[in-house]
């Protein structure tokens, strides 16, 4: 994997799960085992993408918009992934700064999907294994082809929330042993610790990078 690919990745973890891995030929599994079940929550991720990609036409930008928005939250725990990119500091934040963080972090999930959507049509995901790491979480790992021939083949990993009573969703990607999410917590908090523990550098940082992908979209 090259290193600006690399850069990409830490802007915008869950921006390259919905929008580089997608499978030209995932093959569902209806059995109600979890490890099929996880798996097959990736291939309906992937079955959306798609559909929203044939539709590409008929959908103004705001409308794909909104249609990826609510395909993150049904099959991501951003509510989660929020929390956990904060680091520690989520916890001595006030319920303003939370709100605040969330709505610009969530904008900038989604804007980076959007401005990323056309790269689906460049790469494939072929599942190779599913498994349990203790009941809460499931692995599912395969290899992201492009299919341009322009980065070589890698191995990801969908990290998949699985708790009793709850539904299944994606927390994290994994590429080439490196966990999207963790490493935009690292970079979060190293951000704040430059800035004197001061939480609301973070979200300053966050609202000038949303307010840079939104006018390179032209918004």
């Amino acid at each position: 994997m090259t290193r600006d690919m690399m850069a990409q990745t830490r802007r915008g973890f869950l921006c390259l799960a919905a929008a580089l891995f997608i499978s030209t030929g995932w093959v569902q599994n209806a059995s109600a085992d979890r490890l099929a079940t996880a798996e097959d929550l990736v291939g309906k991720l992937i079955g959306e993408l798609r559909a929203i990609d044939e539709l590409r036409d008929s959908l103004s930008a705001t409308e794909r918009k909104e249609k990826l928005a609510t395909i993150m939250q049904t099959y991501f725990d951003v509510d989660g992934i929020t929390r956990f990119t904060a680091g520690r500091y989520w916890r001595a934040t006030s319920k303003e700064q939370r709100q605040t963080y969330s709505e610009v972090f969530r904008g900038i999930l989604l804007s980076e999907a959007s401005n990323r959507f056309e790269q689906i049509l460049t790469f494939s995901f072929t599942p190779t294994k599913a498994q349990a790491r203790g009941d809460k979480l499931i692995l599912v790992t395969g290899i992201a082809k492009d299919n341009s021939g322009q980065i070589p083949d890698t191995e990801i990993i969908w990290r998949i929330s699985a708790r009793a009573g709850k539904p299944m969703q994606i927390i994290d990607l994994e590429i080439e042993n490196i966990s999207m999410l963790k490493t935009q917590q690292d970079e979060n908090t190293a951000l704040i610790k430059r800035n004197g523990g001061n939480f609301s550098a973070l979200i300053e940082a966050m609202r000038s990078r949303l307010d840079t992908i939104n006018s390179q979209m032209g918004n």
